[in-house]
Formats: structure tokens, C-alpha cells, sequence
């Protein structure tokens, strides 16, 4: 076990006046555990020299640093300690099994709508579920869509775009079947 607990400092959240942040000073350092975290939270952000990592989660934003935890937007104080307890869990269980991650020590791709959308065929599809490719790639970024939804993107005319969308996915840290790389 890596982290034992913490003990939390309640503030007012500054991006929504209406919720709390809290700052959770926690019992142990888990620096050492940060780019494994790194490695299995999907676009988050990780700053190897000042040992931080951020990530956004159910519209909060949620900072490791080693021996601190900060979360914004919160409702309370009880929902502050659930979230702070499945963080322990989380960080106690990817420490347990840090033999078997690749430790990430640099930054996942972070795409846009307007950077992904650019490398879509641009057609205007019928069958889409969606108005278009800005949105198309908005929905893909969020996880909202499958990739496979683009029917053009898997004909041979697109086959070098399908290339480019599959490689940019990955740097993101979306997970692309073998078969689609």
C-alpha cells in the first residue's frame, strides 16, 4: 500500500461559485506512482519536473502532485471523500500492479475538433449519426462515437486519412483495434 489517507482542506471553487474544490494533503508521497497513472488516464496531462499529473473526469478537474490531491467542482464534502477514497484505491492498486504498466513520462496528444476533423474525408454522409465531421470528431474525442461510424474513412479513397485519424487516436490515448493501425 502506497497511500494510507489524507485530510482535506475545503475552498470555494473558483470555476463555479455554486460547488467547493478541496485540497487533500495526503499521509504519503506518490510521486513515484504519477507516470503509471500517467499511463492508464487517457489525455491527462503530466508535468515529469514539477511531478504533477491533471486530468479532467466528470467535469472536475483533478491534480495529483505527491503528496497532495486537488478537485474541483464539487457538490460537498461527502462527495469530495468518495471520489478522494476511489483515488486511493486507484492509486494503491496501480502502484500494487506497476510491474505490469509501462510508466508514461511524457504527454498524451490532446486533439480538438478542429485538428481531428481536418484529417476526416469531409463528405458530406448521408448515413452519418451526426451534422458533419467537426462534430463527428468532437463525438470521437469524447468517446460519444465510434470511429467505424465514418463509412467513408474505410474505402480505399481515404485509406491514407484513415491512417492519419488512427495515429492521432492513439497519441490520444484512444484505443484503436490492431487491425485499424
Amino acid at each position: 500500500m502506497l497511500l494510507r489517507g489524507y485530510s482535506i482542506k475545503v475552498l470555494p471553487c473558483l470555476a463555479d461559485l455554486e460547488r467547493i474544490r478541496i485540497e487533500a494533503e495526503l499521509t504519503d508521497d506518490i510521486s513515484e506512482v504519477l507516470p503509471y497513472l500517467n499511463a492508464t488516464f487517457r489525455q491527462s496531462v503530466y508535468n515529469k519536473d514539477a511531478q504533477n499529473l491533471t486530468l479532467k473526469k466528470d467535469g472536475r478537474q483533478i491534480t495529483f502532485h505527491g503528496k497532495k490531491i486537488a478537485i474541483t467542482k464539487l457538490e460537498d464534502e461527502n462527495a469530495a471523500r468518495d471520489i478522494l477514497d476511489e483515488l486511493r484505491d486507484l492509486i494503491n492498486r496501480t502502484y500494487s500492479n506497476r510491474a505490469d504498466i509501462q510508466p508514461k513520462y511524457d504527454n498524451w496528444l490532446v486533439l480538438t475538433p478542429l485538428s481531428l476533423s481536418s484529417s476526416l474525408p469531409g463528405e458530406k454522409c448521408e448515413d452519418c449519426p451526426v451534422e458533419g465531421c467537426y462534430d463527428f470528431a468532437e463525438k470521437l474525442i469524447n468517446g460519444d462515437i465510434c470511429v467505424v461510424h465514418c463509412s467513408p474513412l474505410f474505402t480505399d479513397r481515404f485509406q491514407e486519412k484513415r491512417e492519419r485519424v488512427m495515429n492521432l487516436l492513439k497519441q490520444a490515448g484512444h484505443d484503436i483495434p490492431s487491425e485499424f493501425l
